[in-house]
């Protein structure tokens, strides 16, 4: 920072930052740290997109600071000081100082190999400078006495010290987490903006749900419908959601049970949440192993949001058991034991507004202010009085006063004063009384029908039956009846009851006479009694919730004024509606069918649709719609989805407006009408599975289409003539053999797949003409045999599965390339150097190319590669160019059999976070410096992030025949898991980072010593700026650590090392309560002998000390449990779950249960079973959990009440899961056991004594 430059110079800097505001301001003394941590720091803010101001040395001159580095100051959101030894002794750092801490924002300090107290008092080398600045400065102290106090103030700060975070990559990601989060904070003002009495609810729920603990929380907020807990979480979500990998916010789940969308919105969940467009889950649980491996990696925040029961939850998250740490969950829901149910013990109930805060917010509606004046304090009061802080209802009521007269406003709250307090619903009647005849009707509409559909179909559907749908559904929106969420149209639940109580009232007692019928059992009795009036106006049923119901013929007869049926089902696809005697007609009126499963093989012939808009008929028996040619001008979207009886389309001239057509999986339907070419508004036409299809019309006039899907047409043979404005065109698993030249007209498409085309044989050069093509997929074509010439545009390139043999130099055309999959390709031996040059490729596949042996020199950096997947190849060794990769996040060398050695320079890979080397059984040895910095470097340079592989999280070795891990194994600073499963030759493990949360040693029949593992365990415990959620240690299969062979001096005894572990947590447990469980598992048949309590069997009842229930936060126990598990029936093919219940009893006869998991197994992979074997699993864990809190609550709050607790059961059992949990007989529970320590006590299950961990 010490340093002159010329005046023009300085200037043009200044120019260059003028009117410009940063993110972060960076204050430091160059000669201490500008060329080595700084530069190191500064480096990551940028790769974070993080906007930095570090000063160029040619602003600094003169006396006084410049104002340039000003402005920065004061245009910075937080500023980062980097105190070194030499800071104070510059008169700049100490002017920037003063000028950093009068503007009073956001300071984040860096205590960079000096002490703190030094800064505060100004001692040690402090002193010496400020020695020299009052001599120096005699005549100005004043200025002296400015700095000191600037000082003073920025070491009370809490920062960063480099002798306590260590190493200093460690140091800088902390420190720029820290920047994010503080930084995040500040991001969500606007979208708060009008949200009234939010900030409160926020921080209430910040303060619990606690973001940046790196354990896994979930949070539930609670309350009545119209609370606001949607707006709640939505103004969370947009909050913290910068501080996560992925999110997504599952908008109301409960609706999309009832429509039969739960299935949908998983899919798109997933689909978000793991950024795989192709993800399909088509079973109820989510049972693919890679992807919820995937997701555990993946630190993410997910919002369902309206969940009304347990189910809902279930299904959604099925089958995932762990999410990543740091993860958030958050639940809105109006059920609280939704919550309880499915251990969410975070909840947070909703509060009603405050008075203030009710003002407030229906003055913002009623008269677009802050505060009443006048008559219209008066006539707020009357209006809070009746809503009561409900904000649902102050916002409906303000805006249908807003804009009217005195009159009219009083007259109005007059009205609603009438209404009582307790029924809410009561209370929005008025807003819907001010709308016009058919606005309400739209309203009524949306409430008993459309409620979350898609505004574009419902305004499609409701033109066709108002004179200005969309004008009448955006007065909805503006009288705060209606909003629209994601493009859909939502309605809040009272708003929707009011609805449906008006309707209802139209005739209380008759449901047959009301316009709009919802309710399941008021359809079945309509049309069991063929009841159904001409008022009646649309029906919508939920088939699933009512038994079989036959009709009779003239069912529909009387409802001549039906504009909306829809019968579906929200589980099952089997219709519950028969029609033995056929249907005689329906309704002329109707615009909207969707009935699933429709029995019939025709509509009736006295139907006319000439008023329809949208067919849907998906599962129906349909062989043909209708004979003849019927009027269908009106007709916009056709799905027939799965009817697999449909025989033959009608003619459709008249269609002229349709847009949609959807026929997926129609087995029997031949062929199409030659009237659909001329249908030019048609977008879309999707024929995916209709396996008997040969032939398509020409489809060339239907200039409008932009996707076609022919996915399945298994004996499809010809190439469909289209129109030159298609973008998708989807043609896998087709008969095609030859692709025209004449393709080269399709000058608009941007997405061509042909996966699965076994029989394509070749391609034509004039596909290198689709200039907009970006997406092209050749995946499984065993005939293609030449890489194929296509435009350099191209981001997603599938060549998986074809004959190709070499990747051609041309590949270098493709600058946009993101995606490029050649995985399968056998007869692969080459790819061209110039793949180097591919900037923007992230994911590359090569797995299972079983003929290539080099992998091709990276000439060049890659940045942006993050994915490389090489398993199943020939590779003998890498190549130490792949240094070069520098963005590399995922490398997968699973199988590779040949590989030998990795090359010397693969520690480079500082942004690998996993690295998979499963089943490399040849790779015997390690490059030396692999975890370690680059040789000949000094300790100094060392530590300035040269670590190997220092972003490494996850390690997989399953299989590897090393006999001894590198030592420098324990230098990787962020290391999380290990994985060294059925690594036979494998005796020791070295020290282990104290980053390590899960060790998987399963079938490591040779090894012996494992006190390694107490690094990262201490770590852990006595690490304050480390919290972390569970620690686990699996030994199964590893024999040598038997308990019984503790007589050789050579084998530790885990249980005693585990026994450490225990008087370790017991002292220090009460200091860090976030400390939640530690898991380990090793081959055994006796329970530790430092147990306190032991018995045979699978249960065990023991005595509590008197200290039990007079507990304090001082003394509360923790506990140890143990199991010994016999699995001499078990197959090892299902995921097994070791369960610990817990029973309290009281000496007047009361009892409690609590619970906890213990232990889940599962098979990963071939030969992984314990059969024939006892193990013994052993759990700390600080608390066990009721169905209401932790049991450390409940014991403090039952003691208080009298409730002695002297006595506790234990009982252990293995579940197993078959599709759902059960008891597992195969497994048998042999022995059990419990330990229980007070943290006031004196160690007495390990004989060494306490000692201090040294970093």
């Amino acid at each position: 920072m010490l340093a002159s430059g010329s005046s023009s110079s300085s200037a043009t800097a200044a120019d260059m930052i003028q009117a410009r505001t940063y993110d972060v301001f960076l204050s430091f003394r160059g000669k201490d740290t500008r060329d080595g941590f700084v530069s190191y720091l500064y480096k990551d803010l940028c790769r974070k997109n993080i906007e930095t101001f570090i000063d160029d040395e040619e602003l600094r001159k003169g006396d006084e600071i410049s104002g340039a580095l000003l402005t920065a100051i004061q245009g910075s959101r937080v500023s980062v000081i980097v105190f070194s030894k030499d800071y104070a002794s510059s008169k700049w750092c100490l002017a920037e100082l003063v000028k950093i801490m009068d503007c009073n924002k956001w300071v984040v300090p860096v205590f960079y190999g000096v002490d703190p107290r030094d800064i505060r008092n100004q001692t040690g080398s402090f002193a010496e400078a400020f020695a020299k600045h009052e001599e120096n400065f005699k005549h100005e102290l004043e200025k002296v006495k400015t700095w000191r106090s600037a000082l003073t103030a920025a070491g009370k700060l809490s920062g960063w010290d480099s002798q306590v975070t260590r190493p200093e990559s460690r140091l800088i990601d902390e420190i720029v987490n820290d920047i994010l989060k503080k930084l995040n904070r500040g991001t969500s003002n606007a979208y708060l903006k009008g949200l009234v009495g939010i900030h409160r609810r926020m921080e209430q729920v910040m303060s619990l749900i606690q973001v940046g603990f790196p354990d896994v929380r979930r949070l539930g907020i609670w309350g009545m419908g119209g609370t606001g807990k949607t707006t709640l979480a939505e103004a969370i979500f947009h909050h913290i959601s910068n501080g996560f990998q992925s999110c997504y916010f599952l908008a109301n789940v409960r609706e999309s049970e009832e429509h039969g969308r739960l299935f949908q919105l998983r899919q798109e969940f997933l689909s978000t949440i793991m950024e795989d467009e192709n993800l399909n889950i088509s079973t109820p649980t989510i049972g693919a192993g890679f992807l919820k491996d995937r997701l555990s990696r993946k630190m993410v925040l997910i919002v369902c949001d309206d969940v009304s029961n347990s189910s809902q939850l279930e299904f959604l998250f099925k089958g995932i058991n762990q999410l990543c740490p740091g993860s958030r969950v958050i639940v809105t829901t109006r059920n609280k034991q939704v919550l309880i149910q499915n251990d969410i013990d975070l909840i947070y109930e909703m509060e009603k507004l405050d008075e203030d805060e009710s003002l407030q917010l229906f003055c913002q509606r009623a008269f677009k202010s802050n505060y009443p004046t006048g008559y219209r304090l008066e006539l707020s009061k009357m209006v809070l009085s009746v809503a009561d802080g409900n904000p649902l209802a102050i916002k409906v009521v303000g805006s249908s006063l807003y804009g009217k007269d005195k009159t009219y406003q009083e007259s109005t709250v007059k009205k609603l004063k009438q209404v009582p307090n307790p029924d809410i619903h009561k209370l929005l009647i008025c807003s819907f009384d001010a709308l016009d005849c058919e606005e309400k009707d739209i309203f009524l509409d949306i409430a008993c029908f459309f409620k979350g559909e898609n505004r574009d179909y419902v305004t499609r559907i409701m033109d066709a039956c108002y004179v200005s749908a969309h004008s009448g559904i955006e007065n909805l929106i503006d009288r705060s009846l209606i909003y629209v969420s994601q493009n859909q149209i939502a309605m809040h639940d009272l708003l929707q009851q009011m609805g449906w109580n008006v309707v209802c009232k139209e005739s209380p007692l008759e449901p047959k006479r009301r316009s709009r019928l919802w309710i399941p059992n008021d359809i079945y009795d309509v049309l069991i009694e063929n009841t159904g009036a001409k008022t009646l106006r649309s029906m919508l049923l939920d088939m699933s919730r009512i038994s079989e119901l036959e009709l009779k013929p003239e069912a529909f007869v009387k409802m001549r004024k039906l504009k909306f049926l829809k019968f579906y089902h929200s589980c099952g696809t089997n219709s519950k509606i028969l029609l033995p005697h056929g249907l005689l007609s329906l309704p002329d009126e109707l615009r909207y069918i969707c009935w699933e499963g429709y029995p019939l093989k025709t509509l009736p012939t006295k139907f006319h649709p000439r008023n329809l808009v949208e067919l849907d008929m998906s599962y129906s028996h349909v062989e043909k719609l209708w004979e003849g040619k019927q009027d269908l001008v009106n007709l916009k979207v056709m799905t027939l989805n799965h009817s697999e009886n449909l025989l033959k389309i009608p003619d459709l001239s008249s269609a002229t407006n349709l847009e949609n057509m959807n026929l997926v999986n129609c087995t029997k339907l031949l062929e199409l009408p030659s009237s659909l070419q001329h249908l030019e508004k048609l977008t879309r036409l999707n024929l995916r599975m209709c396996e008997n299809l040969r032939f398509l019309p020409s489809l060339y006039k239907a200039t409008s289409l932009t996707t076609l899907i022919l996915s399945d047409c298994s004996i499809l043979f010809s190439f469909p003539e289209v129109s030159s404005n298609l973008r998708e065109l989807h043609l896998e698993g087709t008969a095609i053999e030859q692709v025209p030249s004449s393709m080269e007209s399709l000058s608009q498409l941007v997405l061509l797949s042909m996966e699965d085309c076994v029989r394509l044989n070749n391609f034509p050069t004039a596909i290198c003409s689709l200039r907009s093509l970006e997406v092209f997929s050749l995946n499984g074509c065993p005939n293609i045999t030449t890489f194929p010439e296509i435009s350099g545009n191209i981001t997603e390139l599938n060549l998986g599965g074809t004959a190709i043999e070499e990747v051609p130099s041309s590949i270098e055309c493709f600058s946009n390339l993101r995606v490029f999959n050649l995985g399968c390709c056998r007869r692969l031996k080459s790819v061209s150097t110039s793949i180097h040059k591919l900037k923007s490729l992230k994911v590359f596949y090569l797995e299972e190319c079983s003929k290539l042996e080099i992998f091709p020199e990276i000439l060049d950096t890659m940045e942006r590669l993050r994915y490389l997947e090489l398993s199943g190849t020939a590779l003998k060794e890498l190549s130490s160019s792949m240094e070069n990769l520098i963005g590399l996040v995922e490398l997968r060398l699973n199988n590779c059999e040949n590989l030998v050695y990795l090359p010397d320079n693969f520690y480079k890979l500082k942004s690998l976070k996993f690295l998979y080397l499963y089943g490399c059984s040849n790779l015997v040895t390690w490059p030396d410096n692999l975890f370690s910095a680059i040789g000949g470097v000094s300790l100094t340079e060392m530590r300035r992030d040269l670590h190997g592989l220092s972003s490494l999280e996850e390690l997989d070795l399953t299989g590897s025949n090393l006999e001894n891990l590198p030592t420098s194994i324990k230098q990787l600073p962020r290391l999380k898991k290990l994985i060294l499963r059925k690594c036979k030759r494998l005796k020791s493990l070295p020290e282990l980072p104290p980053s390590l949360k899960h060790l998987d040693a399963h079938d490591c029949t040779s090894l012996e010593e494992v006190s390694s593992i107490k690094k990262p365990f201490e770590q852990a415990v006595l690490c304050k700026d480390r919290p972390y959620g569970h620690l686990e240690w699996i030994f199964s299969n590893c024999f040598q650590l038997d308990q019984k062979a503790v007589r050789n001096t050579r084998t530790p005894k885990l249980q005693m090392l585990f026994g450490h572990m225990v008087t370790l947590l017991k002292d220090y447990h009460q200091e860090f309560p976030k400390i939640n469980k530690v898991i380990t598992c090793v081959p055994g048949s006796e329970i530790p002998e430092w147990f306190d309590f032991k018995s045979s069997g699978s249960s065990i009842n023991i005595q509590l000390p008197s200290k039990w229930y007079y507990n304090s936060s001082k003394n509360f126990p923790t506990f140890v449990v143990s199991t010994v598990v016999s699995f001499q029936d078990y197959s090892g093919d299902r995921e097994i779950l070791i369960r610990c219940k817990c029973r309290l009893k009281s000496r007047n006869g009361d009892c409690h249960d609590l619970s906890c998991s213990f232990l889940t197994w599962t098979k990963r992979i071939p030969g992984s079973e314990l059969t024939g074997s006892n193990h013994l699993f052993l759990l700390y864990k600080t608390c066990f959990c009721d169905e209401d809190d932790e049991v450390r609550w409940f014991v403090e709050t039952q003691a208080s009440n009298k409730h002695m607790y002297n006595e506790a059961w234990f009982k252990f059992y293995p579940l197993v899961f078959n599709g759902d949990w059960s008891q597992n007989i195969c497994c048998e529970v042999k022995h059990c056991g419990v330990h229980i320590s007070f943290a006031e006590e004196e160690a007495e299950v390990q004989p060494s004594k306490r000692f201090k961990y040294q970093n």
